[in-house]
């Protein structure tokens, strides 16, 4: 048997939207499962009630506490880096698994690309187009960049997904505990709000777009996270890799 087969399978899972804090408990505990050597699982979610997440060292003075309290949106911090992103028309996808994965894993850069082949490859299945944005001649400067600005969606990194005409639809981060690495992303429905509840917005305009935009149509929620899913099954499935649970 090859060693890719030998690899265990990771369920592929749909799962009901909750609270910011329960979806980044649940995400946790998967990330130190895979990290003691457990096989992981991919999960796709919504918040509810409507969640700003920020990332894992991100200044916590960046959010509009009073903006947020306004509009009751709660306020979590990620494992994962990165910057701020307001979940509410999006779907969030957190993929956990060993950080040598034969299919989604490798190094930062390696594993970002083969994940966001996968949500490419889901997103196809509705009919969206988009493009993997290049990798940066000089990734610290560009990290140091994106930092500056304390939302996800003013500034693409490298190899996540932008419509074809440069807008930014899919923002991503990454953790990595032991021989494990979970990875979250925020495939958008709408544009992007967030800004709304920064005390540090962009300093200029930089609009991302949405699934619905981009298609013209009504797309669910419900819609966009079946899309995704079968999108990873059948990255993970050739290899017989993959169980997928509803």
């Amino acid at each position: 048997m090859s060693a890719m087969h030998e690899v265990p399978p990771l369920t592929v899972r749909v799962d009901v939207p909750r609270s910011g804090a329960e979806n980044m408990r649940r995400d946790a505990e998967l990330l130190a499962a895979a990290a003691a050597g457990a096989p992981g699982g991919i999960r796709l979610y919504g918040f509810s009630p409507p969640c700003l997440s920020i990332g894992r060292l991100q200044d916590a003075a960046d959010v509009d506490a009073a903006a947020c309290a306004r509009d009751g949106v709660e306020v979590v911090r990620r494992p994962t880096g990165g910057v701020a992103v307001l979940h509410d028309e999006e779907v969030t996808y957190a993929v956990v698994c060993a950080a040598d994965h034969p299919l989604l894993g490798g190094d930062v850069l390696t594993s970002c690309a083969r994940i966001h082949a996968a949500v490419t490859r889901g997103l196809a299945t509705l009919g969206v187009e988009v493009r993997a944005h290049g990798a940066a001649a000089d990734e610290r400067a560009a990290a140091r960049e994106r930092a500056a600005v304390a939302d996800c969606f003013a500034r693409p990194a490298s190899h996540e997904l932008l419509s074809l005409d440069g807008r930014k639809l899919v923002g991503s981060a990454q953790a990595r505990r032991g021989r494990a690495l979970l990875q979250h992303g925020s495939v958008l429905l709408e544009p992007p709000r967030a800004a709304g509840y920064l005390c540090r917005p962009p300093p200029e305009e930089r609009r991302g777009t949405g699934v619905r935009e981009l298609l013209g149509r009504p797309v669910s929620r419900e819609e966009l996270a079946t899309a995704l899913a079968e999108g990873f099954r059948e990255t993970l499935e050739p290899a017989g890799l993959d169980g997928v649970t509803a």
